[in-house]
Formats: structure tokens, C-alpha cells, sequence
């Protein structure tokens, strides 16, 4: 597996969508936490940031990345690197604001959130559009977007949601808690549907890179069940952290990890080819 640059990329760019959006739903709170917005939204520059460089690193000759800018009407590469860099682009000047101007917009937040969004679709389309089986399918979308509302999730959760007396941000609590019970959910309700087109790819001749990507696939079967079972567990740990009306936050903070582990086995499948 050589790919952990774009391993890097996709997971941190999500994970700084997902908590910049948690971030803008909790900016048009007046009982918000100044300082913790702050936090969050530094740190979803630095996520994004981040990101960034790992995937100029996946480039051959990184000083050619601008070439790749040169056909954004027919390449979801381009359109990808324009959005990437609008969405740092307000998203920084929203956190400069909230840094020197001690003045946080929600709009702002919310429209980093929006674009960073968009973003995250146009990086999906790279990898559905390439010619790598296990790639060409909407279950794609569902492992991107899910990644975005978990560790968006996680992250709010951790950060956002203060300690001690936590009961008037409990709603934001339920709301990362939907987050991923939704999203892991709906990864599951999808899999049918993304292993019969798997099958019907193994006896197609339409695809013309299925051998190296389905052996892997097929190697890899006990790592992406090892993440599902993570995935599942920590849902359920998640959600058990909101039964009392204090947030329990070892159990919260449990299933966490147990969900960033899982991101990342199942990242890694995604791009193991050979």
C-alpha cells in the first residue's frame, strides 16, 4: 500500500469539513463557547491544511501541481483543487476573523461548511471516475460524505460540547450522535448494493483495471470486517454516552476511538490495489 498520502488527504480534508459544519451549527448559539469556536475552527484550518500538503506529496513532481488546474471544465481533479482551496480560503478568513476581530460569523462558518461539502463531492467523482473497480461506485460517496459526519462528529463532541455541567449543549451532543449513527447506517444498508456490483464486475470485461484491485479486496476481507465491527461498536458507544443527562465522556471518548480506528482501517482498504 503506497498510497498513505491520499490515505492522509481524504481523512484530514473530511474530518475538517465535518467539524467546520458542526462548528457553523453551533456558532448561531448564543450560549456557544466563544473560545471553544475558536479552537475548532483553528483546527480545522490546520486539518484542511494539513491535508493539502499530503496530497502535493502523492505528486511525482509536486512543483507540476499546477498543471492540474488547466481543465476544470472535464476534470474533477481541477475542480477539486478550486474548491479545496476556496473552502481554506474563507474558511481561514472566517478564523482570522474570529482570532484578531474577537467576532465570529456564522454565515461564514456555514459557508465553508457548504463549500467544503461540494468539495468533498468533486473528490469522490475523482476515484468514481477513475478506472480502479473497486473505486467506480456510489459506495464511494457513502464512505466520503460518512467520514465527513463521523469524524466531524468526534470531533465536536470533543470539542465543542464543554464538560462538567453539559446540559445546554446536550443538543449538539444528540446531533454528532445522529451524525453517525446515520452515517454508519447508511454505509451498511449500502453494502448490498456495492458487493453485487462487485460480483458482476469479476466476470465483466468493461473495466480495465479489476484483477489487482479485487485481489486486494478480497485480501483485505478480514480488516474491513475488523472495521466494521469497530465502526458498529463505536456507534453504539457513542450513543450510550447521552442516557444520563451528563454526558458521559470516557464512554463518549471510547467509542471515539474506536470510530477514528475504523476510518482509518477502512480508508486503508479503499486504497490497498494490489
Amino acid at each position: 500500500m503506497h498510497e498513505w498520502p491520499l490515505l492522509i488527504f481524504t481523512l484530514l480534508v473530511q474530518a475538517s469539513v465535518g467539524l467546520t459544519l458542526f462548528s457553523a451549527v453551533n456558532a448561531f448559539n448564543r450560549q456557544a463557547n466563544s473560545q471553544a469556536l475558536r479552537v475548532a475552527l483553528i483546527t480545522s484550518c490546520v486539518l484542511g491544511g494539513v491535508g493539502l500538503i499530503a496530497s502535493v506529496a502523492h505528486l511525482g513532481y509536486p512543483l507540476n501541481a499546477f498543471n492540474s488546474l488547466r481543465h476544470i471544465a472535464s476534470s474533477w481533479l481541477s475542480r477539486e483543487i478550486i474548491l479545496a482551496a476556496l473552502y481554506l480560503g474563507v474558511l481561514g478568513v472566517t478564523t482570522l476573523l474570529a482570532l484578531f476581530a474577537k467576532r465570529i460569523v456564522p454565515l461564514l462558518v456555514l459557508l465553508a461548511g457548504l463549500i467544503g461539502l461540494v468539495d468533498v463531492y468533486c473528490m469522490s467523482n475523482i476515484y468514481i471516475s477513475a478506472s480502479v473497480v473497486t473505486w467506480m461506485h456510489f459506495n464511494t460517496l457513502f464512505m466520503f460524505y460518512g467520514s465527513v459526519l463521523i469524524l466531524g462528529a468526534v470531533l465536536a463532541m470533543l470539542m465543542l460540547v464543554p464538560r462538567g455541567r453539559n446540559g445546554e449543549m446536550r443538543d449538539l451532543a444528540k446531533l454528532a450522535v445522529a451524525a453517525v449513527v446515520v452515517a454508519v447506517a447508511a454505509r451498511l444498508v449500502e453494502q448490498p448494493a456495492y458487493m453485487s456490483f462487485l460480483a458482476q464486475s469479476r466476470v465483466s470485461d468493461v473495466v480495465t483495471f479489476p484483477l489487482q484491485a479485487l485481489a486486494a479486496f478480497d485480501g483485505l476481507a478480514s480488516v474491513r470486517m475488523a472495521a466494521w465491527c469497530l465502526m458498529v461498536a463505536g456507534a453504539a458507544l457513542f450513543a450510550l454516552s447521552l442516557r444520563q443527562r451528563r454526558i458521559a465522556r470516557g464512554v463518549a471518548l471510547s467509542g471515539s476511538v474506536l470510530l477514528v480506528v475504523a476510518e482509518i482501517m477502512a480508508r486503508y482498504t479503499f486504497f490497498s490495489l494490489n
